[in-house]
């Protein structure tokens, strides 16, 4: 009786293994694999919060969560303009839970100074999310009113001319570096710790110019602060008689800030394309868009292939610019 009971078990064994060898080729694995998300997703912020980075990520968390039926919990994780919260996840598990929403600065890190990871192969990009050209401002009563009578004013008055940035190897005074080598003026550049500062120091008339985002001085007394040149491609729909740095000087100038997803290296591809494709189709929606517009921003997504393209041209334009100023360590 007991041998008849086990050669039932063993071939009621051996259906079951075959009704599952069945089902695994009628249904691939990814379908039979555990779906991604199942836990919540960590989204690293490495600025402070409050500024577009955090802002961006927030209300983009929210439509993950909303689109997915997943959370996902933003962390700020500030310090050496991004390095901090980058190296954090370049070392995490790239099972798709820990990704980093960042600005461009993450390529100007990279030029300015010695990073603990390599920017270009550290990360897999995931898709941009938005951008948005700088605007470029001046103290009031500085005489030169256009970007040609500002070169113009720099060659015949050298180093006099003082510009603000966020601190060494910064979006602004990269820029501001960018123009004076490619018009060859010189320009001496002032460090605060952060915009905002040196916004302030603008407004009292304490520096000349500064390089900055419409979002840094919406709802400020900067705003009202004279604005000679955006530096897009073509003019700010908001601001459409100014024109830009490339149509005052016929340089190939231009420089948008851009905000992205990555992932760690070697990220897991199923959650990397699903986030793709959810972070698209949230940017799409006009709730979105129109969010994006009080930042002065636009929506602005991509391939994976196509944003590793952009990090990589922004890292060699900005490597090139701080090496030949003198701020890139060796």
């Amino acid at each position: 009786m007991n041998k008849r009971r086990h050669t039932l078990k063993t071939a009621l064994a051996v259906c079951a293994m075959g009704a599952i060898g069945s089902a695994a080729a009628v249904f691939p694995a990814t379908v039979l694999a555990d779906k991604w998300p199942e836990r919540p997703v960590h989204i690293v912020v490495p600025f402070a919060p409050g500024g577009s980075n955090d802002v961006i990520a927030r209300r983009l968390a929210e439509s993950l969560r909303q689109s997915t039926g997943q959370a996902y919990i933003v962390e700020n994780k500030p310090g050496a303009g991004s390095v901090v919260g980058a190296g954090h996840v370049a070392k995490s598990d790239p099972d798709g839970y820990t990704i980093l929403f960042v600005s461009g600065s993450l390529a100007t890190s990279a030029g300015a100074q010695k990073t603990p990871y390599d920017t270009k192969t550290a990360f897999e990009p995931i898709t941009t999310v938005a951008e948005a050209p700088f605007v470029l401002l001046t103290r009031e009563g500085f005489p030169a009113k256009t970007v040609p009578e500002l070169i113009e004013y720099a060659r015949a008055n050298p180093g006099k001319v003082n510009y603000g940035t966020a601190g060494l190897g910064d979006n602004a005074q990269l820029m501001t570096e960018l123009l004076s080598r490619e018009t060859g003026v010189t320009m001496q550049g002032i460090a605060y710790k952060g915009i905002s500062p040196a916004q302030i120091d603008l407004i009292a008339g304490r520096i000349d110019i500064l390089f900055t985002t419409i979002a840094s001085i919406k709802g400020t007394p900067a705003d009202s602060l004279p604005k000679i040149a955006f530096t897009g491609a073509t003019r700010d729909p908001d601001y459409p008689d100014i024109p830009t740095v490339k149509e005052q000087t016929g340089l190939d100038y231009v420089v948008n800030v851009w905000w992205g997803t990555f992932g760690p290296a070697g990220m897991d591809r199923t959650a990397r394309d699903t986030l793709n494709t959810e972070i698209r189709k949230a940017v799409a929606t006009p709730e979105f868009t129109q969010f994006l517009a009080t930042l002065g921003s636009r929506p602005a997504t991509s391939t994976p292939d196509e944003l590793r393209e952009l990090l990589a041209k922004d890292v060699d334009r900005w490597t090139e610019t701080a090496t030949a100023i003198g701020i890139r360590p060796q």
